[in-house]
């Protein structure tokens, strides 16, 4: 059974899930910024890992102002503290999508806390090399959502994936955060542009992967750029960018494989 808890860190209380016993592996969520995405993912992994998912800071259960731009940097202290919390020297990280550039962020900034990171189709834009196309299309959905909601914004966001039978399967569009998402942490999480010179130097293994539906999406080529960039490791895995939803057992296995080359 998942164990509840709290981190105060930074004027916020960060709302986190333990659950299994074995090395300690955090999970990090992109948009939304909703724990309760990976809860069938962490009951898998929990047989073989402390397994940690968490609200991100002013999302659902965890405290923080809500009305500020969200802060990269921030969001790797706010993982920080929870491993630091958790009186762990080191912890394995996975994150999907804009959780997958947080967790890059964590391992830039901190390296000393990762063990090794596996960053699942990170929204990465900017080291793309038509990154300029894909931040005038981000501007796009933005603007959209201030001049028509959140509705019209991801119908246009939509566009963009690859993979999917239906929009409604679109990632972020997984509850009632998506406004609070879209307003102040959809352009700080997609401008993101990590410093790979610096990962790489810091020696932490890191391995990108993408599902084999995701094909040439933009989120899929970041993680083979991103992998060759650091002369790092990347592997295809099954499904599309929200297979840890769709298929748990089928990408715990996978992910399972690839923490155990760590």
């Amino acid at each position: 059974m998942a164990r509840f808890r709290t981190v105060h860190t930074e004027g916020a209380d960060i709302a986190y899930d333990v659950e299994g016993q074995g090395p300690l592996l955090l999970l990090v969520v992109g948009g939304n910024g909703d724990a309760s995405r990976y809860v069938p993912l962490s009951a898998l992994l929990a047989e073989d890992y402390t397994v940690v998912r968490y609200d991100r800071r002013a999302s659902w259960r965890s405290s923080g102002n809500t009305e500020v731009d969200l802060d990269m940097a921030q969001q790797g202290r706010d993982a920080a503290a929870i491993i630091r919390a958790l009186g762990s020297e080191k912890a394995l990280v996975f994150g999907n999508s804009g959780g997958a550039n947080i967790a890059i962020k964590l391992t830039e900034d901190h390296p000393e806390l990762v063990k090794g990171l596996v960053a699942h189709e990170p929204a990465v834009i900017g080291i793309l090399p038509d990154a300029d196309h894909w931040n005038r299309f981000m501007a796009e959905v933005y603007e959209l959502f201030i001049e028509q909601g959140p509705g019209p914004a991801m119908r246009k966001f939509a566009e963009s994936l690859v993979g999917f039978d239906a929009p409604s399967a679109a990632p972020g569009d997984q509850g009632g955060n998506m406004a609070h998402f879209m307003r102040y942490e959809y352009l700080s999480i997609g401008k993101y542009v990590p410093n790979l010179d610096s990962i790489r130097q810091s020696g932490v293994p890191v391995i990108t992967a993408a599902g084999t539906l995701s094909a040439e999406a933009y989120y899929a080529r970041t993680a083979r750029v991103m992998a060759e960039k650091l002369g790092g490791r990347y592997v295809e895995m099954k499904g599309n960018h929200l297979a840890f939803v769709i298929d748990p057992p089928t990408f715990a296995a996978e992910l399972q494989s690839i923490l155990q080359q760590f």
